[in-house]
């Protein structure tokens, strides 16, 4: 009898210890997350608010993207064999209400809308020193960029442009105005100094 009941305490033992390991312990600690909004910072003005206005050559507009980003879209036009450049076609400013400074670079990401290179030998964007130049072309590869540019509160860098069409966009009748020749996704990317 003695027996049976040591075997039987053993066994209740051996059982709980088993319950203890197997047991699983959850906890909820709960947490609030509230998301407010202001315009951003770091804003994109057309150059024809500050008095650089090139008529049809040059159009900026915004639009939503389909995942609900903000698109700034500069349509630019070149002519068949000759590089042409706009200056002042875009400002970069800081609008931060606390008062910080922001580097600020423009980074090529991607070709866009199935376009290709065939018709334009490069884009150039500029910040005011032309030192300062992010080229885009046919044998771009990566996500090149320009070096940082420190925008204080208050300031607006301008960014220009210089695009050059091949003249065989003239050849193939694609040089009416109206036909897309390229399209780019060239990234404005602050950093908080």
């Amino acid at each position: 009898m003695q027996l049976k009941r040591t075997t039987l305490t053993a066994l209740l033992i051996v059982l709980a210890t088993l319950s203890f390991a197997t047991a699983a312990i959850t906890l909820t600690n709960i947490t609030e997350w509230h998301v407010y909004a202001k315009t951003p910072p770091i804003v994109k003005v057309d150059g024809k608010l500050k008095g650089y206005d090139y008529g049809k050559y040059v159009n900026v507009s915004t639009t939503t993207g389909n995942d609900g980003t903000n698109r700034t879209v500069i349509s630019v036009l070149g002519f068949t064999g000759d590089p042409v450049r706009y200056d002042n076609v875009l400002y970069i400013c800081n609008k931060d209400y606390q008062g910080y400074t922001y580097s600020v670079t423009l980074v090529y990401k991607k070709l866009l809308q199935n376009t290709n290179w065939d018709y334009v030998a490069y884009i150039n964007l500029y910040f005011p020193d032309d030192s300062n130049m992010l080229s885009i072309g046919g044998s771009t590869t990566g996500t090149p960029s320009t070096a940082p540019r420190a925008i204080s509160p208050g300031n607006c860098e301008p960014v220009s442009v210089e695009v050059l069409v091949k003249p065989d966009a003239y050849t193939d009748g694609k040089a009416d105005g109206n036909t897309m020749l390229i399209a780019i996704e060239v990234d404005v990317v602050a950093t908080k100094s």
